[in-house]
């Protein structure tokens, strides 16, 4: 892809993401290895922060141009959302759940994830890339009315927005 089609596209997404109120700053983001940040999340996840995490790191990234790879930043994040940060220090420091940051990736690659953003709804229905919102609600219809024929006896209310 040449410079004119990733600028291109970038400034598609913050027009995209400025339509429902986000503010992306590509041109301050710090090209970064996002390893960290995802054993970070999952470091948090233990302690039911894991959507808080997350966002502050989205928000980090694409709007305050913070180097997520970063441990003394994510340690910073982590006190942000609540975390004991000299566990969230050790725990970066000596690998931890990097084991779980490789299975996540391995469950990536075989549904065919191959760039983000990207999202799969049922483990059969894929969105790829930043798309309007009626692509997102034909596809979670989709998954939702085959959930329902294959689950007839279960409430959505029920198991419909757990987590894994």
């Amino acid at each position: 892809m040449s410079l004119e089609q990733a600028k291109g596209m970038n400034d598609h997404v913050t027009r995209l993401a400025k339509q429902v109120g986000l503010v992306y700053n590509f041109d301050t983001s710090i090209v970064a290895n996002s390893f960290n940040a995802h054993r970070f999340t999952h470091f948090a996840k233990q302690f039911g922060k894991q959507n808080e995490a997350e966002e502050l790191l989205f928000r980090s990234y694409f709007t305050d141009g913070k180097n997520i790879d970063d441990y003394p930043t994510l340690i910073q994040l982590g006190a942000k959302v609540g975390l004991d940060t000299t566990a969230l220090k050790n725990a970066l420091e000596n690998g931890s759940y990097t084991d779980d940051v490789k299975a996540d990736i391995y469950e990536a690659r075989r549904v065919g994830v191959h760039g983000v953003p990207f999202f799969v709804f049922n483990r059969k229905h894929a969105v790829s890339g930043a798309q309007e919102s009626r692509t997102f609600l034909v596809t979670l219809e989709k998954a939702f009315d085959e959930w329902r024929y294959a689950n007839p006896e279960t409430k959505p209310e029920a198991n419909i927005f757990t987590l894994a």
